[in-house]
């Protein structure tokens, strides 16, 4: 069995233009800062140290707004510390007072820059992998590659024709030559050589010892009052901003629901609202919504307004708060006063502070996520954590 050890280090852990910071390490060898740089082209390479120095500039910008440029440089100068390790220091102690609006801009360029390290991290490991298996086999990668393309079966006609069809039946927004057949029968041999070469990696992964410890950006965010869905002692708790409105929200419920049956009390469900400005209905169905909690009775009310999203216009708030086994006495009681919207103003804020772009955005045990599909990756990923 080929054992590969990996592990990456924290992205705080030295400088951010380091070089020499060690990323990972394969079987001993180090992967440096500078061996991802060199997997970037020209282009790429300097959006990434861009990305790099414009967090340096919002967290430190966000500093100044909270403790003031003039009081930083004083300590700087009483106490001959490098304005830069105090402004360092505010960002690490007092983060959670910043600015709700500087934190969102902070929030989401950490994880951009995350996903592009991790993108590039997987990349590298991909190589090493090629590598490992191109020595279990006495050849070189390049020798490898090679051999696979000559395994590759021959391109039929079948194929070719295959290919055109699905070429004419695409829908393109202007009208193209389409390829010839030797252009075809390169591209269909190009993808089983790539076919073959990532079983073969995908063979000596499924052999290989992994474990990764690039950790992801992760956001503390209060869950007080916030609806529950399984059990506060759950080990992966997701954080879901939605907008009734939304029609995203709603094709996400079903991903939500499958979680749940998936993963049953391993996970809780904490409900945030986040209505959007252009939403003209979201925010009094947000408020109906924070109504329904206060009885208890959130996540039937929630499936109704989810339900009946092409009805808020003209929504039947009360008949579905009977709908969903609601006192209507206090539901309208509440509905009237300030104290729901304040709630909802309060989630908002809590949003905003967290990075949230847009709905739905998912927090798994503080890991923002925007997609179905990354949601489902991030909470297996979680639960394997969990497990271990």
């Amino acid at each position: 069995m080929l054992w590969l050890l990996i592990f990456l280090s924290a992205a705080a852990a030295t400088p951010p233009h380091s070089s020499d910071e060690v990323l990972a390490t394969v079987d001993g060898v180090a992967i440096h800062r500078s061996d991802l740089l060199q997997t970037l082209d020209a282009r790429t390479k300097q959006a990434y140290l861009d990305a790099l120095d414009d967090l340096h500039d919002l967290e430190h910008s966000a500093a100044r707004d909270y403790a003031g440029r003039a009081a930083i440089e004083r300590e700087a100068k009483e106490t001959h510390v490098p304005a830069g390790a105090i402004y360092d220091r505010i960002v690490a102690d007092d983060y959670a007072h910043f600015d709700p609006n500087l934190r969102n801009r902070i929030e989401q360029q950490r994880e951009r820059i995350f996903t592009a390290e991790r993108q590039s991290l997987d990349e590298l490991i991909q190589k090493r992998l090629l590598e490992q298996a191109a020595r279990a086999k006495g050849m070189t990668v390049e020798e490898l590659n090679r051999s696979l393309a000559n395994q590759a079966p021959p391109v039929t006609k079948a194929d070719l024709d295959f290919i055109k069809a699905y070429e004419a039946s695409k829908q393109q927004a202007s009208e193209s030559a389409p390829p010839g057949d030797a252009r075809l029968a390169s591209a269909i041999r190009a993808a089983r050589v790539e076919q073959a070469r990532e079983a073969l990696i995908a063979d000596v992964r499924a052999h290989a010892a992994i474990a990764s410890n690039l950790a992801p950006p992760r956001v503390v965010l209060s869950t007080a009052n916030a609806p529950l869905v399984g059990s506060p002692s759950a080990p992966v708790h997701i954080v879901v901003f939605t907008d009734f409105e939304c029609p995203y929200c709603k094709e996400s419920e079903a991903t939500l629901k499958r979680i749940a049956q998936q993963y049953g009390n391993r996970v809780a469900f904490y409900f945030r609202n986040y209505p959007l400005p252009n939403h003209l209905y979201a925010m009094p169905s947000a408020i109906a919504a924070v109504c329904a909690a206060e009885q208890g009775r959130y996540l039937p009310y929630h499936d109704l307004l989810f339900e009946h999203q092409d009805e808020l216009k003209s929504a039947a708030y009360d008949a579905w708060a009977e709908m969903a086994g609601l006192d209507r006495a206090k539901f309208d009681a509440c509905r009237a006063s300030a104290e729901a919207k304040k709630q909802v103003e309060s989630d908002i804020r809590e949003g905003v502070a967290a990075g949230v772009a847009g709905t739905p955005t998912f927090f798994v045990n503080g890991r923002a996520v925007r997609d179905d599909a990354t949601l489902r990756a991030v909470v297996a990923e979680e639960i394997a954590a969990e497990r271990h």
